[in-house]
């Protein structure tokens, strides 16, 4: 049985150039490599964002890749987990973001929010305060739900 190593997002955008220029100001995203079609068309873009990956691609309604922005939402939720939540939310608001939910302390031990970027992805950004257990966050969400 083979084992997956890496779950690496793959976001599709209108304005490749403009997700990229969002993503560095915001993650410190580093472009890796660009892959574009003959027609000029941007099939992908690897950007290295700390650890991680992430793939950006221009949306191509025949290949029904398509943007939130196109499709009028996305029900994906990103989560960036930082050192300090509260700078990365203030780089996302300035760099064009809006907070869905403000940055705050939660139950679940984490300071937390949610910011939509100008392309229509939802990123949850946290900072973890605390290493509950299941148990312990159960007991902090009795009559919250």
């Amino acid at each position: 049985m083979s084992r997956v190593h890496a779950l690496t997002p793959h976001l599709f955008v209108a304005d490749v150039d403009a997700a990229i220029s969002f993503y560095r100001t915001v993650f410190g995203a580093v472009e890796l490599f660009r892959n574009v079609l003959p027609d000029g068309t941007v099939l992908f873009v690897e950007l290295a964002v700390g650890d991680a990956r992430l793939l950006v691609s221009q949306e191509v309604a025949t290949l029904n890749a398509l943007a939130p922005t196109t499709i009028g939402g996305s029900p994906v939720l990103l989560l960036a987990e930082t050192d300090d939540v509260d700078d990365l939310a203030r780089r996302a608001v300035f760099a064009g973001g809006s907070v869905e939910i403000p940055v705050q302390e939660m139950f679940f031990g984490e300071r937390y929010g949610v910011v939509a970027d100008p392309f229509g992805h939802r990123w949850a950004l946290s900072t973890r305060r605390e290493q509950l257990t299941p148990e312990e966050i159960n007991a902090r969400d009795q009559g919250l739900t």
